[in-house]
């Protein structure tokens, strides 16, 4: 299953809630697993993942389910290694309190091609939500763990990062080959992408 393209006007719809007595239903416990499929690969590899979230709408499925890996933070920063990843998934999330303290950070997305960006997120945030065996949840997340899962809830709402983004000289286009140094460099990075095509781009234009 693809990624839909980033000018695809599903990606701006709000997703509809799956109902608690259909979480354990096979539909949605097939597409859980087809969200799985993507994180790991077609191998399944468990030691490593292609990304440290996902959203269903990012796959033509509007319905409110993430994934998010627990283990991600600090994974991109120079010097640490990568941890076992410890992705799990959360069915209608939401975030019922943030802090005030907010982080600046960078955030990419197969969802936006080669645009990336510095985001303030809230560094601590409480989310509600289900558990793919239908059980309610309430945790506190803060870092890197709690970006991931507003960057996530935001593809629910059909928002996606460049939106959160608030001086337009942190909107950054990076191509393929300068991802590794933009990982690094991103503070001080200088080719910046124009609003304004940005939300073209987001309008199918």
């Amino acid at each position: 299953m693809l990624f839909l393209a980033p000018k695809d006007p599903r990606l701006n719809q709000i997703s509809e809630k799956v109902p608690v007595d259909e979480i354990q239903s096979e539909p949605i416990q097939s597409l859980i697993e087809q969200m799985f499929d993507i994180a790991f690969g077609e191998t399944r590899d468990y030691t490593r993942s292609i990304l440290v979230g996902l959203a269903a709408p990012q796959i033509g499925i509007q319905k409110r389910i993430i994934l998010v890996d627990l283990a991600a933070t600090g994974i991109f920063t120079k010097d640490s290694k990568q941890n076992v990843p410890q992705i799990e998934a959360y069915i209608n999330p939401e975030i019922i309190w943030r802090s005030e303290e907010t982080l600046l950070w960078r955030e990419g997305c197969f969802s936006t091609s080669r645009i990336c960006g510095l985001v303030p997120r809230s560094a601590r945030i409480l989310v509600r939500a289900y558990d793919r065996e239908g059980n309610q949840l309430e945790k506190e997340f803060h870092g890197y763990t709690a970006r991931i899962f507003q960057h996530e809830i935001d593809h629910l709402n059909g928002a996606r990062f460049p939106d959160r983004i608030e001086d337009d000289r942190h909107l950054h286009w990076v191509e393929e080959k300068e991802l590794v140094e933009y990982r690094i460099e991103w503070a001080n990075w200088q080719k910046t992408y124009p609003r304004q095509k940005w939300i073209k781009m987001k309008n199918g234009l």
